[in-house]
């Protein structure tokens, strides 16, 4: 019992210091997203060419266009070109299930 406390202990010690959960998305935000927006959370994601996205989760419009939910964030996310052709932000080339971690995050911030 006590050697399977032990291995459970580095576990449970980063999801309490953000590196559980949220760990592999804050690595895949700071790749793909960092270089345009700032995210707080998030080391090296202090870009300056798109707005911050601190806050995220509570604004009512995403982009200036659409409303705030869900299916509109991880779309946006993923493919911003196919909801608002010529816009700034380039289609990314995330995965369903990349954009779905990356919304979950953005979120959660605001928890």
């Amino acid at each position: 019992m006590r050697a399977l406390i032990l291995l459970a202990a580095p576990t449970l010690l980063a999801a309490c210091h953000g590196g559980g959960t949220y760990g592999d998305v804050r690595q895949l935000i700071a790749a793909k997203c960092g270089a345009c927006h700032r995210v707080p959370g998030v080391n090296g994601a202090v870009g300056r060419v798109g707005p911050s996205l601190a806050g995220i989760g509570q604004q009512q419009i995403l982009a200036g266009h659409f409303a705030n939910s869900r299916a509109n964030m991880i779309r946006w996310i993923s493919r911003p070109q196919e909801m608002l052709p010529g816009n700034a932000m380039p289609d990314t080339g995330l995965t369903p299930e990349q954009a779905n971690r990356i919304a979950d995050y953005l979120y959660a911030m605001d928890r």
